[in-house]
């Protein structure tokens, strides 16, 4: 279950969010690899962070986290990056599927106003992005059954009534119906008859 496969949506999504609330959107996925972002995160998709980030550490606990103050968190005095890094907020949230986290979306401030908004709106933020999270989930969710149900294989019988169901449908089922029909499967009429008796089509 691949975040990759609705790349598009979420860059939309973190673009809308983005403008909705006034900070920048990143997001990760399970390697690190930032796959959607906006402002100078943008430039970035298809890098990889800091494997000691604090998005790392929301990878391996699953939990949301909060980074206030840049140089006392203890996560980010762990990050190779802290030096060089402009982010002085940030709101992480997982994004899980089945209790396993396949990545990170992040809120963050760059400037003061923006840290100041992020603190002071916090609890509301985290269920907000939380939310997102969820909805992001549910769609991987949909997708990953949608493509299991394509990977059925199904029987040649299946296929076979299938494909006299669909012929049956273009052509109609009066004399002429018939004839065009098993023309256009390459069978003859009495075989056309016998298959349709064989697979109770009406």
């Amino acid at each position: 279950m691949m975040l990759t496969k609705v790349n598009e949506d979420i860059q939309k999504t973190c673009e809308n969010i983005s403008k909705l609330l006034d900070v920048e959107v990143t997001l990760v996925d399970s390697n690190l690899v930032r796959i959607a972002g906006t402002g100078e995160f943008k430039q970035k998709i298809g890098t990889s962070i800091d494997k000691n980030s604090i998005y790392s550490h929301v990878l391996e606990t699953g939990e949301v986290y909060i980074m206030d103050e840049k140089y006392d968190s203890e996560k980010c005095v762990q990050c190779n990056q802290r030096y060089y890094c402009k982010e002085i907020a940030d709101i992480c949230c997982p994004i899980q599927i089945d209790d396993v986290v396949i990545g990170v979306i992040g809120l963050v401030a760059f400037d003061e106003n923006q840290r100041n908004m992020m603190l002071l709106k916090k609890s509301e933020l985290m269920l907000f992005i939380s939310n997102i999270a969820d909805l992001m989930s549910l769609k991987l969710k949909g997708i990953d059954n949608v493509d299991y149900q394509n990977d059925k294989i199904s029987s040649f019988e299946e296929l076979e009534k299938k494909e006299i169901l669909k012929a049956i449908k273009k052509y109609g089922n009066n004399t002429d119906g018939m004839k065009k029909t098993a023309d256009a499967l390459n069978i003859g009429i009495a075989t056309l008859y016998r298959k349709i008796k064989k697979y109770d089509i009406k």
